[in-house]
């Protein structure tokens, strides 16, 4: 057996992105008792009777501006201080105290949020918390200058549902579509829905609502999305490949994000890479298969459970698991404390135990929340007029075209 890819740095307690999972026919494994169920995606207009709920859901959509350092190659090379960029995403509005959430993709790492109101106004954001796990990031603004959106309950959130997305984008002006549910993946504080809407760039962190203007969920993003705001050029998602996290999960998450800073997962205490084995048909391309430990964490879950270092995991709960996301996923959906029964191998003969998880550690949520952290005083005012230029610079960009490549 030997180890392949990277090894996945750090403990399995925090993910580094949104772990997202595909629907069918994407490649991503379902749990038989959680089948989903798909309902056909159709076209759709905007009629006339939703305009009335749409602007009236405007007013709780907020711009969000996260300035980001990037090092260019010929920066480092002459020594130039980092140069710096700008994504935008959308927030919704959650209470009347200023409380909003957009992605953490947006905003995580970087050096200050701008918010803009749908009125115009323009005012810096607090990073509260963040959650990589299913891309939310809990922002605060001044309370009182955006009304909140009422909450839909989770009953609401069904196949086959009509649902409204309203966004933000890169230009100045909203955006909204009109789709159904068509799809729906349920595990603890790791849910998503999938919609027949279309979003575009800034379109992530937007509101999915119901036909009275009822929060359903916050749009995440769409298939195949990679680091869709650092391009202008990306445009309009396929129609059924937007996916949003439901409103059920979305409270929960956000209550976490509020007290801790961070989304308390199931913490299992190891590194971990992908495990592969020696194809005697193939030598040059080994097969992979489970997920092997490359360290452990003395006295965590996994070690007291006997886990060591070369051991190769193959199944979670029964489930098999053949990389290090699937196992991710399997572990951080369960809450601390829960028992998760490990399959596992060493030396070709099968060992089992079962594993009381553990929870992740304050210092991971602290340490991933702080290097997320806008700065404050004398670090804002200094890069206060490379806001302004960038907003500038943004209000002058149209609403990308809806024939332009896949991205969010």
């Amino acid at each position: 057996m030997r180890a392949g890819c990277a090894c996945l740095a750090g403990l399995l307690a925090l993910a580094g992105g949104a772990i997202a999972p595909r629907p069918p026919g994407a490649g991503a494994a379902q749990s038989p008792s959680r089948a989903p169920t798909r309902l056909a995606a159709s076209p759709a207009a905007l009629p006339a009777e939703l305009d009335p709920i749409i602007r009236r859901v405007r007013q709780s959509v907020v711009r969000v501006l996260a300035i980001h350092p990037r090092i260019e190659p010929e920066d480092q090379a002459l020594g130039e201080p980092a140069r710096r960029r700008a994504q935008v995403a959308s927030g919704v509005m959650l209470d009347g105290q200023g409380h909003l959430v957009t992605t953490a993709r947006a905003v995580a790492g970087c050096i200050a949020i701008q918010v803009r109101t749908p009125d115009g106004r323009e005012v810096a954001g607090n990073l509260l918390g963040l959650d990589p796990v299913t891309d939310l990031a809990l922002v605060r603004i001044p309370a009182g200058l955006v009304p909140p959106l009422p909450l839909a309950p989770a009953g609401a959130v069904q196949i086959g549902a009509r649902v409204i997305t309203v966004a933000q984008s890169y230009g100045s002006l909203p955006t909204q579509d009109v789709g159904r549910i068509t799809w729906r993946y349920d595990e603890p504080r790791a849910s998503l829905i999938q919609l027949t809407n279309v979003i575009y760039p800034g379109n992530s962190g937007g509101a999915a609502v119901d036909e009275r203007g009822r929060l359903l969920g916050v749009v995440v993003g769409g298939l195949g999305d990679v680091q869709a705001a650092d391009s202008l050029a990306a445009s309009a998602s396929a129609r059924g490949s937007t996916f949003a996290v439901p409103v059920g999960d979305l409270v929960t998450l956000v209550d976490e994000m509020r007290r801790f800073g961070g989304v308390r997962r199931g913490f299992l205490g190891v590194s971990i890479q992908q495990g592969l084995i020696e194809d005697p048909e193939h030598p040059d391309a080994p097969a992979a298969i489970g997920v092997q430990v490359s360290d452990v964490v003395a006295g965590g879950p996994a070690w007291q459970a006997g886990l060591r270092p070369g051991d190769l995991v193959v199944a979670v709960n029964g489930v098999e698991v053949n990389s290090p996301d699937e196992l991710m996923r399997r572990i951080t959906t369960m809450s601390p404390g829960a028992a998760a029964e490990l399959l596992w191998l060493r030396a070709d003969q099968e060992h089992r135990a079962r594993v009381l998880l553990g929870s992740t550690p304050d210092s991971v949520i602290a340490a991933t929340l702080e290097s997320a952290r806008a700065p404050s005083g004398a670090r804002r005012q200094e890069i206060e007029a490379e806001m302004q230029r960038l907003q500038r610079e943004l209000r002058g960009l149209g609403a990308p075209p809806p024939d332009s490549s896949l991205r969010r």
